[in-house]
């Protein structure tokens, strides 16, 4: 059994949550495992309010990255706590054999976060699964009905929180889910916290 990597990233300020799956083992830091994962390059473009989408962003420093999240009022954290994978160095979310969940609710306690975005419909769907407290699950045993962009309210530590559903941060989308189609979205949702 393997434990997540990384600490989720939030302070006082936070006010939207971006929430993934999980890393590969082979990840330097969040999102930062490939330069087909395109969050930084999203993030920075949204908070430069850049109508192209940048690329290198994956290369910043760590430091510089929580610097662009904290500046746009976001944390970060992964749905998955502790793990196994069935395909040791697997990126795929089907491999991962989840053993527990990372704890939303008490994450974000104490904090101004009013907003969680999922940027994997997976995510999505290990959240939702975690709310009924049950024993983590494959994601393939996961089936829910989760549109893009707002799927649905909860209530986190006796507030309510929005649940938004962002396109994949990967290069390759959906037909006709362009990296500027993914921009625009980003930048719909994300500028709320600016």
């Amino acid at each position: 059994m393997k434990t997540h990597p990384f600490k989720p990233i939030l302070d006082s300020q936070t006010q939207g949550m971006l929430i993934g799956t999980l890393p590969p083992d082979t990840a330097p830091f969040y999102y930062s495992n490939s330069r087909n994962t395109r969050l930084w390059d999203l993030l920075y473009s949204v908070k430069n309010n850049l109508r192209e989408i940048t690329k290198g962003s994956n290369e910043l420093s760590e430091k510089e990255k929580i610097d662009l999240l904290y500046s746009m009022n976001l944390g970060m954290c992964d749905m998955i706590y502790t793990y196994d994978r069935k395909k040791e160095n697997s990126v795929q979310d089907s491999d991962i054999i989840p053993m527990s969940y990372l704890d939303v609710a008490k994450t974000i306690r104490n904090t101004n976060v009013s907003t969680l975005y999922f940027v994997y419909k997976n995510s999505a769907k290990w959240f939702l699964h975690a709310l009924k407290s049950k024993s983590p699950v494959s994601c393939n045993s996961l089936h829910y009905d989760i549109k893009d962009g707002h799927f649905a309210d909860v209530w986190l530590n006796d507030k309510p929180m929005r649940c938004i559903l962002l396109p994949s941060p990967l290069s390759r989308g959906r037909k006709g889910e362009t990296l500027a189609v993914k921009l625009e979205v980003y930048r719909k949702f994300l500028q709320l916290h600016i």
